[in-house]
């Protein structure tokens, strides 16, 4: 919802606490503004954005038209000359055909730079001179829709400054957004009420003339769909006005002008929350509205020219001969539309159920500004004082007096609230204060009653949102205000953790991530050829009625489901690609009884390479193995045919894996037919692939207890090199250094071994040392320390640490 902040004005006595003229002025900088802006806020009204609607009307006076002339070889553009009551006429050539000599309209002299963003300047149309322009109201921000020039009241006078007659000055637009729990804040007025409480100023609450109301039932009316009908007929249409700074507020407010009184309807509706609606009182039968529900079968043409089936469950208006007139709450009907020949008017403010309303609305795709308030809930107890507004706004009279057809509300009920509880909730006392004779709660409306320490809350009629105790505490908690509500850690009841299984699948996972590994979920259900490519299949499980007709199979193999992603990363020329996938695949049980086939998890790893496959893969394996505590015993072997139920990779670039002898897995590099010959040439290298049973590995893994978590901090490499005998035996070496190391030991490899000529009797080996740290990277003074330790050690084994 956009208001102006002119406009808040009005019903909220802002002078007291800033300067407002400068406010307006200066724009959403203003210390003032963001005062406002942040007491929205603290009410849960959030602001999306404040704008500086500036006026830009300075050079803009009104003129009068005083000769209009055809221009030779044109047919759209005639010369016109213009009074501006300073010396002679001025020449401007002009488009607009609704005006005519005599009448006034806004002149805009050259230099001018217009609200729409255009900047004028003299110019020659067809051999005639143009002084600046003649405008329409979209061209000085009264309207967004141009429809011809503006043509003023003949009274106004010649020559004076146009922005300054109209009052039409500089204003600053705040977007709000407003809960669906605050049907009050859907206007102005709602607005201004709680910002005078929270500010401590004063709310400058509407006057109402309190005009005699007249109790006519209508047996057309159904009390269970409206519980309150007020209608007026007002007259004087033809010679209704309003008034242009109002026009541009809803322009500001994402509103367009139609008519003085639609535009009035409208301006009610925003400023006091209430739809009201008026019609075109000669085509209404008896001059008469009534509200009842639709009939099966019924439908109405709507004012935008739709025409709408109806339910039973739909709440229509129907004039004195049960015809339907408008869609109540939701939008008019096109029969009964206010136009130029519209003499006088009936106006309509009711209260109808809001979820009726929100169905309605919903059903027939026909939201609007009046639905979307009727729907959170509207005030019924100022409906007289809306159709007021209507008259007085529209320059209307009201013929007779006010007419209520139906009113059934009920009294509203007295809300218990304990004092306990509001402290129980907000976790304090100070919030009572609110509820206290006089405070907060008091100012927005509510009438309270304390009652031996506790309170009898009564929800002001505008507050339909509040029904309990505990809405009664958020209204508290919203005037106490948030900021000072300290907060509470939740506590729950722990129930139990991950188990070692789901711990592992989270740090397998995160290794593979850590190798820039993307993670792939690709479809379990395969079609033949895609099985066929990966390989490996022995009597395919098939679909009995598979939603799509090609993927008519499952996956034996996790490649068989990973190609497809292979093909959709090539095609898009995502490279390298490097994709990962823990998923299940589905083979024939083992066992001839059993009732389900056998499935069970794999995780296949997928990266592109340079020319050799098995390089990118290889490291993979070695982490899956240190991951696991699988050193020494996952072991690499020569693959010997095509083995069922696993992939068919590359013949001679294809190992297996196993542990303690038992099969787990495959290694190797994808075949060339196995990349589609369209995607080759977006290929940069071979692709190594990894494919292995996730049970098995857990079942043959170190327990998690055992397993050094590796370090999530980047790992220092050491290379020493030793001179040593010839003769001398290696392992004690590696393991003094692996002693003197200790827990800063990731791995330890043997990387050189050097026979130098000088030295026939040594030898050179080169260690390699992987240290990592789990509280952060190692230190250059640490590393320093361990080859002391190590260079001393190797001394008194009889070995020599060579040094650069």
């Amino acid at each position: 919802m956009r208001i102006t902040l002119s406009w808040l004005a009005e019903f909220l006595d802002l002078e007291c606490l800033f300067d407002l003229q400068e406010a307006l002025r200066v724009g959403p900088s203003h210390a003032g503004v963001r005062r406002l802006v942040d007491a929205m806020n603290e009410l849960g009204m959030v602001v999306e954005g404040v704008e500086h609607a500036r006026a830009s009307l300075d050079g803009v006076v009104v003129g009068q038209v005083v000769s209009l002339e055809p221009i030779e070889g044109a047919d759209k553009i005639r010369a016109t000359l213009v009074d501006d009551g300073r010396g002679e006429p001025k020449s401007v050539v002009c488009g607009a055909w609704n005006f005519q000599v005599g009448d006034k309209v806004p002149w805009a002299q050259p230099g001018v730079t217009l609200p729409t963003g255009m900047t004028l300047s003299e110019r020659k149309m067809r051999g005639v001179t143009s002084l600046g322009m003649l405008c329409s109201p979209i061209e000085v921000g009264v309207s967004t829709e141009a429809g011809g020039l503006l043509v003023l009241d003949p009274r106004t006078p010649v020559g004076v400054a146009f922005g300054e007659h109209f009052r039409i000055f500089d204003d600053v637009v705040i977007d709000l957004a407003i809960e669906a729990n605050r049907p009050d804040a859907n206007c102005v007025m709602g607005v201004a009420r709680d910002l005078a409480a929270w500010l401590k100023v004063d709310f400058i609450a509407p006057k109402q003339s309190r005009l005699p109301v007249n109790v006519e039932a209508d047996p057309l009316n159904d009390p269970q769909a409206c519980d309150r009908l007020v209608v007026a007929k007002l007259t004087g249409v033809a010679l209704a006005s309003f008034e242009l700074w109002r026009s541009r507020r809803l322009r500001l407010a994402g509103m367009r002008s139609i008519s003085p009184v639609v535009d009035a309807s409208n301006y009610v509706m925003l400023e006091l929350g209430t739809p009201t609606h008026p019609y075109d009182a000669a085509r209404l039968a008896g001059e008469s509205v009534a509200a009842r529900f639709a009939r099966p079968g019924e439908q109405i043409v709507t004012l935008d020219g739709s025409t709408r089936m109806l339910e039973p469950s739909d709440i229509v208006i129907v004039d004195g001969d049960d015809r339907i007139a408008g869609l109540a709450g939701v939008m008019g009907g096109l029969d009964t539309e206010v136009s130029d020949r519209t003499s006088s008017v009936l106006v309509e403010a009711a209260h109808f159920p809001a979820a009726r309303i929100a169905r309605t609305a919903k059903r027939l795709n026909a939201r609007s500004e009046a639905s979307a308030r009727f729907e959170r809930g509207t005030d019924p107890a100022i409906l007289e004082l809306a159709i007021e507004r209507v008259a007085a706004l529209a320059n209307l009279t009201l013929a007779g007096s006010l007419s209520e057809r139906i009113n059934v509300l009920s009294t509203p009920v007295a809300i218990e609230v304990r004092s306990a509880r509001v402290i129980a909730m907000l976790g304090q006392e100070a919030p009572l204060a609110v509820l206290a004779p006089g405070g907060p709660l008091e100012r927005i409306g509510f009438a309270i009653e304390e009652k031996g320490g506790d309170y009898l809350v009564t929800a002001p009629s505008f507050r339909p949102d509040v029904t309990t105790e505990i809405e009664v505490i958020e209204e508290v908690a919203r005037h106490f205000g948030y900021q000072r509500i300290g907060s509470t850690p939740l506590s729950i009841a722990v129930g139990g953790g991950l188990t070692e299984r789901q711990q592992l699948i989270r740090r397998l996972k995160a290794m593979l991530a850590g190798m820039g590994v993307f993670e792939a979920w690709s479809v379990t259900i395969v079609s033949e050829e895609e099985r066929d490519l990966a390989g490996g299949a022995r009597d395919p499980i098939r679909l009995a009625d598979p939603l799509v007709a090609n993927e008519c199979e499952f996956r034996q193999t996790v490649l068989a489901g990973l190609l497809r992603s292979l093909r959709v990363n090539v095609s898009r020329r995502v490279a390298p690609v490097a994709l990962f996938e823990l998923g299940p695949v589905v083979h024939p049980n083992p066992d001839p009884g059993a009732p389900l086939p056998d499935e069970h998890l794999r995780l296949g790893v997928l990266i592109e390479g340079g020319e050799n496959g098995l390089v990118v893969i290889a490291p993979v394996v070695t982490a899956l193995s240190r991951l696991l505590g699988l050193e020494g015993r996952l072991s690499v072997g020569e693959a010997s045919g095509t083995l069922e139920g696993w992939p068919d990779l590359h013949p001679s670039r294809a190992s297996v894996l196993r542990v303690d002898d038992r099969l787990v897995g495959v290694v190797g590099e994808l075949h060339p037919r196995q990349i589609p010959s369209e995607l080759t040439h977006l290929v940069d290298g071979r692709f190594g692939y990894l494919e292995v049973d996730f049970e098995p590995l857990v079942a043959g893994m170190v327990p998690l207890g055992e397993l050094r978590i590796p370090s999530i901090y980047t790992a220092s490499t050491l290379d020493l090199s030793f001179s040593v005998p010839r003769d001398y035996a290696i392992e004690p070496l590696v393991r003094m250094v692996t002693d003197r190391v200790g827990d800063l030991l990731s791995d330890v490899m043997i990387f050189d071994r050097f026979e130098p000529v000088e030295e026939p009797l040594r030898i050179y080996v080169g260690v390699r040392l992987r240290l990592e740290a789990p509280t952060g990277v190692v230190e250059d003074e640490v590393i320093q320390s361990l080859i002391e330790a190590i260079d001393q050690a190797a001394q008194e084994m009889g070995v020599q640490l060579r040094r650069a």
